[in-house]
């Protein structure tokens, strides 16, 4: 049996750049800078790593983040080989994103919108089914901490199954 899955949390370092191939494929690229953590007292190390997502996830990307954006990347570590202008043969590693999720939310140019809200991630997927309009975010998760859990003592007799 085989695994080859990457997560990595950073920030891009620029801007998404969005592709179509001859077949129409939407592809797009960008790299992510990811805190390493090193020893105490050291300084701070930063890997980057170059990110390829395809189709409708590609577009998503490209349609919603931009440089300086948190994102978290789901996919593959993939090795290619290519050519260089000096006829030099390369090796690249790039990861090839299965999911993206949107850690922080984009900025707006209002001034309604409060500085410390905290961020609803958006969770983009390579399977997820395509559209030709942008998704809608995701229905919020319930919140749980107004159930009252001192209720739960076993001693009511409204339950049907005791």
């Amino acid at each position: 049996m085989y695994y080859n899955k990457i997560v990595l949390v950073g920030r891009l370092t620029r801007d998404p750049e969005l592709r179509t191939t001859p077949d129409g494929l939407s592809v797009v690229r960008f790299a992510l800078a990811v805190d390493r953590l090193g020893r105490p007292g050291a300084e701070r190390v930063t890997d980057f790593f170059d990110i390829v997502a395809f189709g409708q996830l590609g577009e998503n990307v490209a349609n919603y983040t931009e440089k300086g954006r948190l994102v978290l990347v789901e996919g593959r570590l993939q090795s290619r080989t290519y050519t260089d202008r000096e006829g030099n043969q390369r090796k690249a590693f790039e990861i090839v994103a299965n999911e993206v999720r949107f850690l922080e939310r984009r900025r707006e140019a209002t001034e309604e919108a409060p500085v410390d809200e905290p961020p609803a991630p958006r969770v983009v997927s390579a399977t997820s089914a395509p559209s030709s309009r942008p998704s809608a975010p995701p229905p919020a998760e319930p919140d749980y901490d107004d159930i009252e859990l001192d209720n739960f003592d076993g001693d009511d007799d409204s339950d049907p199954f005791r």
